[in-house]
């Protein structure tokens, strides 16, 4: 019986131990088993019982292979808009139906080509609604960390189960005939329907705002896959291998049976062996990729397929080149298997599940309009130039997809890719809250983030979702003299411990705030950012309106100034739907106007100044918590305490007695010492400087520190205990391309530390010259004429973190304009900016205007990533001399972290 509190797919690390995955599994399995019976009945119904001639024939099949070409697409959209579930189900039903007329019509003796044709097209596009949902289901029902052990398992049973439903359909013929072994798929059929039924999924209907026409969301798949460099190269080597086998497909079997003369049992041995190969290239994909990476095992798949070809340019008649043939169909099929459960793992990965049917969709339909275009030039050719020489034209085709990975940054990934953040669907965010508000200059700020837009709720209310700095105008506020760590003042003693993982006193508080947390925690689990554990377990317990029974929503118009705010409270019912709405959409929240006293105030409306504390984003609080990989028992020391998620997330994982929360507004504080006690905890509450620590309870074995910083504080270091974990955000003066910070100490108390580039990070705190883009300065980017270049240069992805991350620190100064529809990044120090557009195929057109020529800064910033092998993860190094550097892991690309003004630290 599974744990409470999880859902029966999240149980266990064992794939068999997943029942939502080995009902989708059988249910797929049973499926393609029945499809290979009727692949093999329905040929020899039409030519030994109807007389089909040879056109007849070819348009039947033509038939069969028209619905993936001309409905993929919409059954991606579909597939996205409303319950994947569903309309698997409707697929297996419809494909059983008009299967099952095929027999009943034969015994009645009205059984007709023409009627055989309906059936496969209707059938075929069945299959596609199906396939579509299909798919994209399976990363909704495993962790993303077991995608691709779950596709290689998916891929070993359909290999075996098209082997399967092959010889079966074989007998079922022999036995019944050919009409009566269709009645074998639509048993198929209903067991996978079922199955399908039995799968408790979270494929809920996705909410939308307004009605949209399904050929704008096809439009926005096909937007999604372009704008994906990864996306965009695997699917193209997915189209370009399919065409080149469609090639060698088509005469294959007409080359083999009469060229080499080869028997009908050789070529069914032949065969076997192939799915053979298929199934084990498939079983071995993971151990592949993690031994070698997946991307040189893909280039190498991608590189042995041509060659496997060489026995069958080569071959004679004879039983050795039979043998030959075999093995390198075996060795072919290996590699396609390998491949293709790979490249299908990195794409449900790296895709967003709101466009997970889609990103398959497009893949599909240029797939599959690949083979029958592959099938009338393997004839035209077969007819003009023979068949021997279209088949060595077809292997030279099989050169394109490896020259395409090549070609790519894909070739040298040497690990799974992370899965993405919640964003928008778009390519680029949409320009949309132009104005963030700012926190105040000092170091103990609560949590904010990196480098997305905020997004509109409805009408003209606001809120900040991964504010971009970039985004906002800097904005003078009050700020609290900082405090050193003689001054900082203790508000209350440790208590007795609470037992570890004990729910809070509130945490029965009610079934709307329970459901809304609840379904707080699928988005998030949804998304990727968590995964079963105590941090999952205490945001489902931690009741946030104790936490923030007030919070800002901001009424004015992004760039409208001054701007103004609600503040909306929990005590009044006519706050509280929007309150709790604003708490568990998992965007951040603001609590704090002008560095004001939290406790006592009334909540009136505000206008102008800025918002001084906020709570971030969950997704981001709850990927860092889960790598800080907390533990009953454990010290913690949370510094920017905030509305004091972290600290109450700590208290009810590791127990309030080690938990110490830092802050340098005292406001901030002690409302987070009154809030945390009315849930039952009693942590160490401290003011003060928070790159000072916390001495007096050091050392810890775990340190948050909730605000970026500019280099790794040193006495943060020092109180770390040995086999402890520090996390932290770095970065420049700005906030387009944070790092994060990952300080291990070791049991000798050596330090191990690296920076790794993320999406989203922790607002600055203090010493840092914020730069952002104003509003005039992005209406200049817009309207003004700058010098325009041509280049056939590509701009780097925006999936390249690693290069963003160096650039941001070796050419200081420069601020992304994500709402803008174009890469377009400014200078506002000195009034330079850069804009690039795509103007055809690997041609963008390059506007510069000021002094600095941004655009080669990227070049060069690029050029020496890639020297240096494209990292995402550099090394950190503290010198002797206190000086602090990131260097990349081949030690080409480095850089130093300076100090912030006036810091001797």
């Amino acid at each position: 019986m599974p744990p409470r509190n999880k859902p029966p797919s999240a149980v266990g690390s064992s794939l068999w131990r997943h029942r939502n995955f080995r009902r989708y599994l059988t249910g797929q399995a049973a499926s393609v088993a029945g499809s290979s019976i009727t692949q093999m009945a329905l040929p020899v119904l039409a030519v030994l019982h109807l007389d089909a001639t040879t056109a007849q024939v070819a348009w039947l099949a033509f038939l069969g292979q028209l619905p993936p070409a001309l409905l993929a697409l919409h059954a991606g959209a579909l597939a996205d808009r409303y319950s994947k579930r569903r309309q698997m189900i409707t697929g297996d039903l419809v494909s059983a139906a008009v299967l099952a007329t095929v027999p009943v019509s034969a015994a009645l003796g009205t059984l007709t080509l023409t009627q055989l044709m309906i059936v496969a097209v209707v059938q075929g596009a069945a299959s596609v609604l199906h396939d579509a949902a299909a798919i994209s289901l399976l990363p909704g029902l495993v962790e993303r960390s077991m995608i691709q052990r779950s596709n290689s398992r998916v891929g070993t049973l359909f290999a075996i189960a098209a082997t399967g439903g092959s010889h079966l359909g074989a007998v079922l013929t022999a036995m019944g005939g050919p009409a009566r072994a269709l009645l074998g798929d639509v048993a198929s059929y209903l067991i996978s329907a079922g199955c399908t039924a039995r799968i408790q999924a979270p494929g809920r209907v996705r909410a939308r705002p307004e009605a949209r026409r399904l050929r704008d969301e096809i439009g926005e798949g096909l937007r999604y896959v372009y704008g994906d460099d990864r996306l965009r190269t695997l699917t193209l080597v997915n189209a370009t291998t399919s065409f080149a086998l469609g090639l060698l497909n088509t005469l294959w079997a007409l080359y083999l049976l009469r060229a080499l003369a080869m028997s009908a049992t050789a070529f069914g041995v032949v065969l076997g062996l192939g799915a053979l190969g298929a199934a084990a290239g498939a079983l071995a994909a993971p151990a592949l990729a993690r031994r070698y990476g997946p991307g040189p095992m893909m280039m190498a798949a991608l590189a042995i397929t041509p060659l496997t070809q060489l026995a069958l340019l080569l071959a004679s008649p004879g039983l050795r080149w039979q043998i030959a043939i075999g093995a390198a169909l075996f060795l072919q099929l290996a590699c396609a298997g390998a491949a293709g459960t790979t490249q299908r793992s990195i794409r449900q990965i790296i895709t967003i599940a709101g466009m997970q049917a889609r990103m398959q969709a497009v893949s599909t339909w240029l797939t599959s309009g690949a083979r029958p275009v592959a099938a009338l030039l393997a004839g035209g050719l077969g007819t003009w130039i023979g068949v021997r020489a279209t088949l060595t034209a077809g292997t030279c085709l099989l050169l394109v997809p490896l020259v395409t990975l090549a070609c790519s940054p894909l070739r040298a990934l040497r690990q799974m890719p992370d899965p993405p953040r919640p964003t928008r669907h778009s390519r680029r965010p949409r320009a949309v809250s132009t104005r963030a508000p700012a926190l105040r200059s000092n170091r103990a700020r609560p949590r904010t983030y990196g480098s997305r837009p905020a997004r509109p709720l409805i009408g003209r209310r606001y809120h900040v979702s991964k504010v971009p700095n970039a985004a906002a105008a800097p904005q003078a506020s009050v700020a609290a003299a900082p405090l050193s760590p003689l001054e900082c003042t203790v508000l209350s003693d440790p208590a007795v411990p609470a037992p570890p993982l004990m729910p809070p006193k509130s945490a029965d508080d009610g079934s709307r705030t329970t459901a809304a947390r609840a379904a707080m925690v699928a988005r998030l689990e949804e998304s990727g950012d968590l995964s079963p554990g105590p941090v999952r377990e205490a945001l489902l317990a931690l009741p946030r309106q104790v936490l923030m029974p007030q919070a800002y929503v901001r009424r004015s118009a992004p760039d409208e100034v001054p701007p103004r705010w609600d503040l909306l409270d929990w005590s009044r019912p006519v706050d509280r739907d929007e309150l709790l709405e604003r708490l568990h959409s998992g965007d951040s929240v603001a609590i704090q106007h002008d560095g004001e006293p939290i406790l006592g105030r009334a909540p009136t409306a505000r206008r102008g100044g800025s918002m001084t504390a906020m709570s971030s984003t969950m997704g981001m609080t709850a990927g860092l918590l889960q790598q800080l990989d907390l533990r009953p028992g454990q010290r913690i020391l949370d510094v920017g305490t905030g509305a004091g998620v972290t600290a109450s997330v700590a208290c009810f994982v590791c127990g309030d007695a080690g938990v110490v929360t830092l802050d340098i507004d005292p406001h901030v504080t002690a409302s987070a010492r009154e809030r945390l006690s009315a849930l039952g905890y009693q942590p160490t509450v401290a003011t003060g400087e928070g790159t000072a620590g916390w001495p007096a309870a050091a050392p810890y074995d775990r340190i948050f520190v909730s605000f970026a910083v500019r280099r790794v504080p040193k006495v943060l270091v020092e109180q770390l205990a040995p086999g402890g974990r520090a996390l932290m955000t770095l970065g420049t003066s700005s906030p387009s391309w944070p790092g994060l910070a990952v300080i291990d100490k070791r049991p000798d108390g050596s330090v191990e530390a690296e920076l790794r580039a993320v999406e989203f990070g922790h607002r600055a705190g203090a010493g840092f010259d914020r730069l952002f883009l104003s509003a005039r300065f992005r209406a200049t980017i817009t309207t003004a004429e700058g010098r325009t270049q041509r280049s056939q240069l590509a701009p780097p992805a925006d999936s390249a973190r690693g290069m963003w991350l160096a650039l941001d620190a070796l050419h200081p100064g420069l601020v992304r304009h994500f709402g803008a529809q174009d890469l377009t990044i400014g200078a506002p120090e000195c009034g330079s900016w850069m804009r690039v557009r795509p103007v055809g195929y690997r041609r963008w057109d390059v506007t510069t205007c000021g002094p600095r020529d941004i655009w080669a800064e990227i070049q060069d910033v690029a050029a020496r990533w890639q020297a240096a092998g494209e990292p995402a993860v550099y090394r950190l190094h503290f010198d002797a001399d206190d000086i602090q550097r990131a260097t990349s892991p081949n030690r080409t690309l480095t850089w130093q972290l300076t100090h912030a003004p006036g810091d001797s630290r």
